[in-house]
Formats: C-alpha cells, structure tokens, sequence
C-alpha cells in the first residue's frame, strides 16, 4: 500500500506558482454542431455555486457563457446577430445537448464529481 504524504505549509507555499497557474488552465472541447472548439477555463467556486443555485438547465447554460473564453458569448455583436441576449445566445448556437455536455467538462475540470480527493484509511498491524 502506497504511503500517502501529509501536506505542510512549507510545500504549499513553494509549490504557490504552480497552484495558481492550475487555476488558470485552459481546455479545448470539440463541439461536433460547430465542427470547431472552443475554450474553456476552470470556473471559480462561486460561480459553480450560482449555477447550482440558478437550476441545472439554466445554471448550465450560466456555466458555458461564464467559462467558455474563446470565442466569448459575451460578446455584444454575436448577441446582436443572434438577436439574444446573456447566456440565452447559447441556445440560438448551440444544440441543447451541447451546452449539458460541456457544462459536465467544465463541472469536471474544477474538480467536483471526480475521484480527486480519498479517504487514507490507516493500516494496523
């Protein structure tokens, strides 16, 4: 059985670099309707809690147009040609499938529903 290393404060903060630039990573997700990617960047914890709080359908499409950075949906002129408005341009783009499956990457990428963390059982002899 694999011993596990107890975290201290001196790793934490010379591992502080690479910490925060994880925060900042980015992915590309294939979107199949678009036949092009898009990018997407981990969410704050805050924002993960307002979708939760908005619902899942709504809270979705509140995920995809906060995280999705290239091409942004918060951009006034896509909005005006798509003559919608905030994360409803989504669904004037988007099949509505599309905007579940990359909320669950994006869901996923932050780290919730995946096996990131575990309880240490101890061992006795």
């Amino acid at each position: 059985m694999e011993v596990k290393k107890k975290l201290s404060i001196a790793d934490l903060i010379a591992n502080a670099d690479k910490i925060k630039a994880r925060k900042a990573e980015t992915r590309e997700l294939y979107v199949k309707s678009l036949n092009a990617t898009v990018t997407i960047v981990k969410p704050s914890r805050a924002a993960v809690l307002d979708s939760y709080e908005i619902g899942e359908g709504a809270g979705n499409s509140y995920l995809v147009y906060e995280c999705v950075t290239e091409p942004s949906f918060k951009d006034t002129a896509l909005q005006a040609a798509y003559n919608a408005t905030g994360y409803e341009v989504l669904d004037q783009i988007l099949d509505s499938g599309e905007i579940d499956s990359i909320a669950k990457e994006i869901i996923g990428f932050a780290g919730y529903g995946t096996d990131s963390v575990s309880v240490v059982e101890d061992v006795k002899n």
